[in-house]
């Protein structure tokens, strides 16, 4: 009986690693495609319903100073910002999908700069927003600077998304788009980061849930925005020349990292989300 050889175990070790981190890439992507789904469908049915009822003081059941009497620019700002964030959402899921790529560029093009349009508006408003209401949001000022610090990580992500693609240099595109989808997606990442935590202790632990303030919170603040970023980078260098090593414990951390994922998701769905619509 022939004994493989060296390099035989070695093609097949690698030939696994790629499929184990491509697996999990596709299983985060799931995990992300459903909850994001579910929180655009809150944005539309509470935000949306209550904008065209033009009940925009409802709003504040549900975010502080939502809506100030008397503030035009900041209230037209909020509403602006609530209203783009599902249809970012969405669009930001259709750009992942590959087979929009493949079987319909134009609207991936298209769909594209609409989004980099978005996301530039979003990041100006949420400033503006946080800028003009600084005493009046929940949190603290960490987590205040982090937000606009997001804010102008999206806005350098989206020019560099955009450049890249106008210079056809579409691998550099693709790994700048990425990094514009997981910088947008900061917000989203915080709530099920926190419902994850929730979810786990079954009460608040390390906050005060009135003042939204604690040393729990400032550590989410100061990770959820950075940290996804890191993880993204460490995969894509694992995926383009990783070792099977590499490759295996990036999958296993995505893997890992999914699975918080869908704990925050599903504490985020029946215990913020579905009970406000």
């Amino acid at each position: 009986m022939t004994m493989p050889s060296s390099k035989s175990l070695t093609w097949l070790s690698n030939a696994f690693a790629t499929q184990a981190i491509n697996h999990a890439a596709k299983f985060w992507f799931s995990a992300v495609l459903v909850g994001q789904a579910i929180f655009s469908y809150y944005i539309i049915a509470f935000y949306y319903t209550a904008t065209i009822n033009r009940d925009i003081e409802h709003f504040n059941s549900i975010m502080p100073a939502g809506y100030i009497e008397g503030d035009f620019w900041g209230n037209v700002a909020v509403i602006a910002h609530v209203i783009f964030a599902a249809i970012i959402t969405i669009g930001g899921l259709m750009q992942l999908i590959p087979i929009i790529r493949k079987k319909l560029p134009a609207l991936h093009r298209w769909n594209g700069r609409l989004y980099i349009l978005i996301a530039f508006i979003m990041s100006l408003s949420g400033s503006f927003m946080i800028l003009t209401r600084w005493d009046k949001i929940f949190g603290s000022t960490i987590g205040h600077t982090t937000l606009m610090i997001n804010g102008l990580i999206i806005m350098v992500c989206a020019v560099l998304a955009f450049k890249t693609a106008r210079n056809r240099q579409f691998a550099v595109h693709r790994r700048w788009a990425l990094r514009l989808f997981i910088a947008v997606s900061g917000v989203w990442f915080f709530r099920i980061g926190l419902m994850a935590w929730l979810s786990f202790h079954g009460e608040p632990v390390g906050f005060d849930p009135r003042t939204f303030t604690g040393p729990f919170l400032t550590a989410l603040y100061t990770t959820v925005y950075v940290l996804p970023l890191l993880f993204l980078e460490v995969y894509l260098r694992a995926q383009a020349n990783g070792t099977a090593v590499q490759k295996l414990l990036t999958a296993t951390g995505v893997v890992l990292l999914t699975l918080v994922m869908i704990l925050g998701v599903f504490g985020a769905t029946m215990g913020m989300w579905l009970p406000r619509i």
